[in-house]
């Protein structure tokens, strides 16, 4: 069984959809459902559930992935380690965060550590900001790009590298004078459904004493963008997200008191994986970029 087939399965795992897996890994959902069926035979157990709609990890596919992720942890050591005894620095490093941290964070990290260390290949994966620290404690990454939570994990190691205010927003096109205070009560609100602006804005309409009306809770602020654009309600991003999206003309923010807590933007990493060569010297890289 080769290492590629153990990192297919790995992100199958994850994602429990072909259709992303096969996208993230550069193949075709075809190719990697011809994989899965070769490492199921050659196991000779079956490793996911398949549906049209879903897929599923087996309990025999549970245990398995316990093994391939001590496998593939071990061979990225003994890569390493084989790298080290010619005093070079090689191997992989996953890094994964949202959309706007690799266009508005991460480039010059990634410019001055390629320059230091073009042997290390970088696997970036986009997605969800609010879900970057739970893929370091799933160990489905290196590297995150993430807002601060109040409250850090203990296994977490953080650096603190941007902050932003979490702004309301909505389209100019909104019906109403934009002079007119705001009615909150009667305002359609889209807001995240869960993660760190969701538990700010509770704490705060909690002591606003607003009862608001919800129309929408969405994963992802660039659809809470999408959606404020529609004119489908106002919004609550951070502002370094709007910045960053292509219909920022259109959007105006408002201006709100008292305003909410900003978010605190970090590189993280889990605690352990700064025994790992190569993310320490991403580490070490990035502090020349962390705010003091």
């Amino acid at each position: 069984m080769h290492i590629e087939e153990l990192e297919l399965f790995l992100n199958l795992a994850r994602t429990r959809h072909f259709q992303k897996a096969s996208a993230q890994s550069n193949i075709s959902p075809s190719a990697l459902s011809r994989t899965i069926q070769r490492m199921e035979n050659l196991l000779g157990e079956k490793l996911f559930e398949r549906t049209n709609r879903s897929v599923s990890l087996t309990p025999a596919g549970i245990v398995f992935r316990s093994y391939a992720e001590q496998m593939l942890k071990t061979w990225k050591e003994g890569r390493q380690a084989l790298s080290l005894e010619k005093g070079v620095i090689s191997g992989e490093l996953a890094i994964y965060c949202s959309v706007t941290a690799a266009y508005g964070i991460l480039p010059d990290m990634l410019d001055g550590f390629r320059r230091q260390f073009p042997q290390v290949h970088i696997k970036l994966r986009t997605g969800d900001a609010e879900s970057a620290l739970e893929q370091l404690q799933k160990g489905d990454t290196d590297i995150t790009i993430a807002a601060l939570p109040e409250q850090m994990p203990e296994h977490i190691q953080s650096m603190h590298v941007a902050s932003t205010p979490l702004v309301w927003i909505r389209s100019m096109k909104y019906e109403k004078d934009r002079d007119t205070v705001m009615n909150w009560d009667r305002t359609p609100l889209i807001l995240p459904k869960q993660g760190i602006a969701r538990k700010r804005f509770d704490r705060w309409r909690r002591e606003m004493g607003i009862r608001p009306t919800i129309y929408a809770q969405v994963t992802g602020n660039e659809a809470i963008i999408a959606m404020v654009h529609l004119g489908c309600g106002v919004g609550l991003v951070p502002e370094m997200v709007l910045e960053k999206s292509p219909v920022h003309h259109t959007i105006e923010t408002l201006d709100v008191s008292p305003p909410l807590k900003p978010y605190v933007i970090g590189i993280c990493t889990h605690r352990r994986n700064l025994s790992n060569g190569v993310t320490l010297a991403f580490w070490n890289t990035a502090a020349d970029y962390a705010v003091s």
